[in-house]
């Protein structure tokens, strides 16, 4: 025990030697001193900086993959082929709202959009109201709501269900007679519009921008119709020839 409690005191008298071989050291060198000070300072700042970077960085406001702006920019060029519509800026006519013969009956238009399928009731009333302002923008909404009315549907499923359930279901020609040939043009559009297609063409951008369940994340140029699945590609299709 002895031997141990020894081996202790020689250690701390070592140590303390050191320490006093560094004071003197430092007490003939001042430079050296001050250049320890200032290099230590440097580094707590230097750590206080990254730290308080990293906190901005990781609380900014998340925001789309494509920025509205960018998205919205209207280009009158024609895309790769199959899709040569969805960004077309063609001319339109005046809304069609006669449908002829059409008995108008109540309907479910369904189960809201799987982006929005959990929302509150509240969330989804915000989101209409927030994103409303895009109808005003666009001459797509005129001839998509009077359809909506022509089938019973008003509210918020207007703005939070599809047009056409064209993922899940093989559509024949017959289920699109009737419809005007706007309201077509946006049923198809709707399929790229579901796997987050950034429209270039802003009337068509607006429209899809007013559907809360709407959120671009591609780019044209990213975009590949092989994402479609063999009813999505069946569909698409039959709209492209009934869309000229």
């Amino acid at each position: 025990m002895e031997e141990v409690k020894e081996r202790f005191l020689d250690c701390r008298d070592w140590i303390l030697d050191r320490v006093d071989d560094i004071k003197d050291f430092l007490d003939d060198n001042p430079n050296v001193k001050r250049w320890i000070v200032e290099g230590c300072i440097a580094l707590a700042v230097g750590i206080l900086a990254g730290v308080i970077t990293f906190s901005v960085l990781n609380h900014e406001k998340k925001t789309l993959a494509v920025s509205e702006e960018h998205a919205a920019t209207p280009v009158k060029e024609q895309s790769a082929e199959g899709s040569e519509d969805i960004s077309a800026g063609d001319s339109l006519e005046e809304p069609a709202t006669d449908y002829g013969d059409v008995v108008i009956e109540v309907v479910d238009p369904g189960e809201y959009a799987s982006a929005v399928a959990n929302w509150s009731q509240e969330e989804i009333d915000a989101a209409v109201s927030e994103r409303s302002h895009y109808l005003e923008e666009t001459s797509y909404w005129p001839p998509v709501e009077s359809y909506w009315q022509s089938r019973g549907v008003s509210g918020n499923a207007r703005f939070a269900t599809y047009l056409f359930d064209t993922s899940n279901k093989v559509y024949s020609a017959s289920d699109f007679e009737g419809i005007p040939k706007d309201v077509i043009h946006i049923i198809k559009n709707e399929m790229y519009a579901r796997h987050g297609y950034s429209f270039r063409d802003a009337n068509l951008m607006n429209y899809f921008m007013g559907q809360v369940w709407y959120s671009p994340s591609v780019m044209p140029a990213d975009f590949s119709e092989k994402t479609f699945t063999e009813t999505e590609v069946k569909n698409l299709d039959l709209l492209n020839s009934i869309d000229k």
